[in-house]
């Protein structure tokens, strides 16, 4: 019986191993099965089939396999299939404890562990640790862990874009497009793009020797598509950022997070307009099983714009569920009352806004002040400014200038510039609030005050050594407080110099207001009218003036006087002849008509005496044969001259 036992699990390990060299998992996997009814504690064929459940992506089933108490024994060195496996169903956490708790720590684990690190969005542990295994590890898979550690990387400058971090030679694509991105999340565009336009051209070179067709290739490329779009947009040219997106979402692209970022930034493209499509795109956004393929940073944007896009769309009960999510889920508790704020605000809930703004305090104050001066309450805006940690900003302290100015408090306003300044007075920002003392200046003078507008100008000396027009300013208000510190000060200031000759009256003759050419043109002529002294024109050649020839038409007779009307119109010539048509058969009347209507109104047939008595009716004026149309003409306009209308 042991002899037979044993020559079955032989033939059963025969069939597993052809199995597993075709790759015919599910074969193997019956095998493996048929292994272990024979020899319930076979090590290799329990763990065979734990590899088999992993290629055929039967996760569940292999994690229960595993954490069978009746497979304790069998499963107790298989920590990398566990951890794997837990990681796999997206429980990140579970799989780094049983990481942790593995005896040794192999390479594999290693590995492992650091992919577990950076699903956790732990990139400074995962970067530690891909260092150590880069540094002590040299093998075939050493590009795949540089471009993973360049990834890390590229997370870290998102999260810190000030931090020092090293730079990989960009012998991969992957590496390129990582590389780019580091410099896309530091904030430099203009550097990323041509970094992300070689790393798409290397990935669609790469497909292409692999074997790969030319839509694999796009494929493989639309993620380094969607990042150069990305910059794109940060920059401000968004129309080209979104044709790319349209692009690369026409070729239906399997990877469900590239669909998910292109729609989502095509959402913000949009902003309040195309809300419909926005509608769309925020559906393909937000689709579900993308929680585990995007980082908290991406999923908080999404939900972020999701609820604007809610208020865009009056859904305030949406925006709300939104605004939920980002406070729980994605501890985005700020932008949530944000966003919460300003559809309370479309809704006409003002009072409400501005509270749950002040209720989380911070940078959010400023927008409870925003909202207060839409309001129209400038009084209840300047009390907030005044009372909050911000009061002493540089844009705060202009607005509160401002508010108060509009309200001819300035005294209030010189009172504030006076605090500021002792707030600022021992600080090393000093030099650079230039503006906020000159400000201080014109304040204190409206207010009346002119030893505190005087403090300012020194103030502003100090901060400015080299503005002269200031130290100026200062002695003339200071000449009649304090005559010898204004003596002491004017002393100091710069003597003053007369840059060249200035020609007073060219100056003055000048019309600047009309540009530089005609003040260019008014001062030659001016030299030229001035006369000079005697005898100086001897030695000047005078210029001759041109003569044109007289333009005489083709066929001019010289030998005759020229026409006195040549300069009229033709219609007003005497010798001008109206055309008349060729008159055709008159119309003897309408169809009825009777033969003595006909001859009535046919003139052939008129007597002369008739046709006389007609003419002497109308009147006519008779013209002097020897007055042209001219002469008529003008005899006409003196006619008219007393006519009253």
């Amino acid at each position: 019986m042991s002899a037979n036992k044993e020559s079955n699990l032989v033939q059963g390990y025969i069939e597993l191993n052809k199995f597993c060299q075709s790759g015919d998992y599910d074969r193997a996997l019956k095998a493996a099965g048929k292994i272990l009814q024979i020899a319930p504690t076979e090590q290799k064929a329990f763990h065979c089939k734990i590899i088999c459940f992993i290629q055929l992506h039967n996760f569940k089933e292999a994690l229960a396999v595993l954490s069978n108490p009746k497979n304790a024994a069998l499963a107790g060195d298989l920590h990398f299939e566990k951890a794997y496996v837990q990681y796999r169903l997206n429980c990140p956490k579970d799989a780094l404890q049983t990481v942790d708790n593995a005896p040794e720590m192999t390479l594999a684990l290693k590995e492992l562990r650091a992919q577990i690190l950076y699903r956790l969005e732990q990139y400074q542990d995962c970067y530690n640790l891909y260092r150590d295994i880069v540094k002590n590890t040299t093998d075939e898979y050493e590009d795949e862990r540089k471009a993973n550690m360049s990834a890390v990387v590229a997370n870290l400058a998102a999260l810190n874009p000030s931090s020092d971090l090293p730079q990989f030679e960009e012998t991969t694509y992957e590496l390129s497009y990582n590389a780019g991105s580091t410099l896309a999340m530091r904030g430099k565009y203009n550097e990323a793009l041509p970094v992300l336009k070689r790393a798409e051209q290397a990935c669609s070179e790469s497909v292409i020797e692999d074997g790969g067709t030319e839509e694999e290739a796009k494929e493989e490329a639309a993620i380094i598509r969607v990042q150069h779009a990305y910059c794109l947009q940060q920059m401000g040219r968004e129309k080209e950022a979104a044709n790319i997106y349209h692009n690369v979402l026409k070729e239906k692209p399997s990877d469900q997070a590239l669909v998910a970022i292109a729609s989502n930034n095509l959402v913000v493209i949009n902003r309040d307009a195309n809300v419909f499509d926005s509608r769309k795109r925020m559906k393909a956004a937000t689709a579900e099983g993308l929680e585990h393929k995007l980082n908290s940073r991406q999923r908080a944007a999404i939900v972020y714009n999701q609820a604007i896009l809610a208020i865009y769309s009056n859904q305030p009960d949406f925006c709300k569920q939104c605004c939920v999510k980002l406070t729980r889920e994605l501890n985005q508790e700020r932008r949530a009352a944000l966003v919460e704020a300003s559809s309370m605000v479309k809704e006409g809930k003002r009072a409400q806004a501005v509270a749950l703004l002040l209720k989380h305090g911070g940078l959010l104050t400023l927008a409870a002040a925003q909202v207060l001066l839409a309001q129209g309450d400038r009084k209840a805006a300047v009390k907030l400014l005044e009372e909050s940690e911000f009061k002493f900003r540089p844009g705060v302290i202009g607005v509160l200038c401002t508010l108060l100015c509009a309200d001819n408090e300035f005294e209030k306003a010189s009172k504030m510039f006076t605090e500021v300044y002792e707030h600022y007075k021992d600080d090393e920002r000093f030099e650079s609030l230039r503006g906020v003392w000159r400000a201080a200046v014109e304040v204190h003078q409206r207010a009346g005050s002119p030893a505190n507008a005087a403090a300012a100008l020194e103030a502003l000396a100090r901060a400015a050594p080299s503005d002269c027009r200031s130290r100026a300013r200062l002695v003339k208000l200071l000449a009649a407080s304090d005559p010898a510190r204004a003596r002491s000060l004017a002393a100091q200031l710069p003597p003053l110099h007369r840059q060249g000759k200035i020609d007073v009256e060219a100056l003055e003759s000048s019309k600047w207001m009309m540009g530089a050419k005609v003040v260019k043109k008014t001062v030659q002529s001016k030299q030229e009218q001035s006369p000079g002294t005697p005898g100086s024109e001897l030695g000047q050649k005078v210029k001759p003036k041109r003569k044109r020839k007289t333009k005489l038409p083709p066929n001019a007779d010289l030998s005759k006087p020229p026409d006195p009307e040549r300069w009229l119109p033709k219609y007003e010539r005497s010798a001008y002849r109206k055309r008349r048509g060729v008159r055709r058969d008159v119309i003897k009347g309408s169809q009825g008509m009777t033969t003595t209507a006909v001859d009535q109104y046919d003139m052939s047939k008129q007597t002369p005496s008739a046709t006389a008595a007609t003419a002497a009716k109308s009147p006519r004026v008779e013209h002097k044969v020897g007055d042209s149309a001219w002469q008529r003409k003008q005899q006409q306009k003196k006619k008219g001259k007393g006519r009253k209308w």
